[in-house]
C-alpha cells in the first residue's frame, strides 16, 4: 500500500468535520495523480432518467464544466451514474471507454470533457444500506488511453480505496450532525411496507384486519412524522433514512 494512502487515512480518521475530511480526500487523491474528484449519494428511490436528489455532493470538477454539464443535461448521458446505481464494479470512463461500449450520448459528453481538459478516468460505486441510497466517488485524472491505463496500473488501486475511505469517514461525519430519524409505530411501518409492496389502502387494511380509515390515519400521521406532503414521498424518505429495511 502507498503510504500516501496511510497519511490520508489518518487525517482522515483525525478529521472533525466535513470540511476537513473533505480537504483531506482532496489532498491525498492528487497525491495519486488525481486532479479532479466529485462524491455523491443519491436518493435510489428515483427514476434514472429524471435527476434524482441528491442527499451530498463535494467536487473539484471546474466550474465552466459542472455548468456546461448541467445545461446540457449530461445526467441523462452520464453512463457512469446508471452503473454506479446497479453495480459494485469499478468503472473507466471517458471518451475511449464510451465508444467502445458504443454509448452515442455517453460519448458525446465525455467529447466535451476532453474538450473542457478533462483526462479519462474511474467511477467507484458505493452503496449502504439495500435500498437506501447509492453513491459514486468520480476520479478524473489528467491523461487518457496508454497514459491513463499506466496511472491505472500504478496508483489505481490505491485512489480507489482511498474514494472508499473518504466516503465512509464523510458519511459518518455527516450522520452524526444529522438530527434522528423521526420514529414510526409499527403499525405505520407496516403500512409503509405493503404500500412499498403496491396495495391500496383497502387491501392493505384487509390484510391487517383494520378498517380503511384506521390505515388511511396511520398513513396520515407516518407522513406528517416524516415531514412528507404525500403517500409516495413519505415512502420515499423512509426507505432513504432506512426505516423500512428489515
Amino acid at each position: 500500500m502507498d503510504a500516501t494512502v496511510l497519511r490520508c487515512a489518518d487525517r482522515l480518521e483525525a478529521a472533525r468535520d466535513g470540511d476537513a475530511a473533505w480537504s483531506a480526500a482532496v489532498e491525498g487523491l492528487a497525491a495519486l495523480g488525481v486532479p479532479w474528484c466529485h462524491y455523491a449519494q443519491v436518493s435510489l428511490n428515483t427514476d434514472l432518467c429524471a435527476r434524482p436528489p441528491v442527499l451530498l455532493r463535494l467536487t473539484t470538477l471546474p466550474q465552466s464544466w459542472r455548468d456546461h454539464h448541467t445545461a446540457m443535461g449530461f445526467w441523462r448521458a452520464d453512463a457512469a451514474v446508471r452503473h454506479c446505481a446497479r453495480s459494485l464494479a469499478v468503472l473507466p470512463t471517458g471518451l475511449g471507454f464510451a465508444l467502445a461500449a458504443g454509448d452515442a450520448a455517453w460519448a458525446g459528453m465525455c467529447a466535451d470533457a476532453e474538450a473542457a481538459g478533462l483526462g479519462d478516468g474511474l467511477a467507484v460505486p458505493l452503496r449502504g444500506l439495500p435500498g437506501a441510497a447509492f453513491g459514486a466517488f468520480s476520479l478524473v485524472t489528467d491523461v487518457r488511453g496508454s497514459g491513463f491505463a499506466a496511472w491505472r496500473a500504478a496508483h489505481g488501486r490505491d485512489a480507489v480505496l482511498v474514494a472508499h475511505l473518504a466516503a465512509q469517514r464523510l458519511m459518518q461525519l455527516a450522520e452524526a450532525d444529522a438530527p434522528p430519524p423521526p420514529r414510526l409505530s409499527p403499525r405505520e411501518r407496516e403500512c409503509l411496507l405493503w404500500l412499498a409492496a403496491g396495495l391500496r389502502s383497502d387491501r392493505i387494511a384487509e390484510r391487517l384486519g383494520l378498517s380503511r380509515a384506521t390505515v388511511d390515519l396511520h398513513l396520515s400521521r407516518a407522513r406528517r412524522r416524516l415531514g412528507a406532503r404525500t403517500r409516495e414521498q413519505a415512502l420515499a424518505k423512509a426507505l432513504t433514512l432506512g426505516l423500512l429495511v428489515p
